[in-house]
């Protein structure tokens, strides 16, 4: 009898054996499409991200290029407006360099 017994369940085994590995194999398809989608989604996040971090890049060049050309402009305009002025700031400018200079010798 028990023989019978092992006999007429190990297809019924067999069969959810069968079934537990095919259920296995999908879930593992369905987790590496799942994981496609998310690896290209994200992808596509970094690339939007780059793209904008680059355009933020050149805006923020283009604002200081800008500044940079205002300042000399504005330099330049005060030099030519007060030209004696500039001379004698950096004359004494350069005296007090040359001390500075002197003095770290010693």
């Amino acid at each position: 009898m028990p023989n019978d017994n092992i006999t007429s369940s190990f297809p019924e085994t067999r069969r959810d054996v069968s079934n537990l590995k095919n259920t296995a194999v999908d879930a593992a398809k369905d987790l590496a499409s799942t994981a496609s989608t998310h690896v290209n989604k994200a992808r596509g996040q970094v690339q939007d991200l780059a793209s904008h971090a680059q355009s933020e890049a050149f805006d923020q060049v283009g604002q200081f290029k800008g500044k940079a050309s205002d300042l000399l402009d504005t330099a330049r305009d005060y030099v030519l407006a007060r030209p004696l002025t500039c001379l004698g700031t950096a004359f004494v400018v350069g005296i007090l360099f040359g001390l500075s200079r002197r003095g770290s010798r010693d």
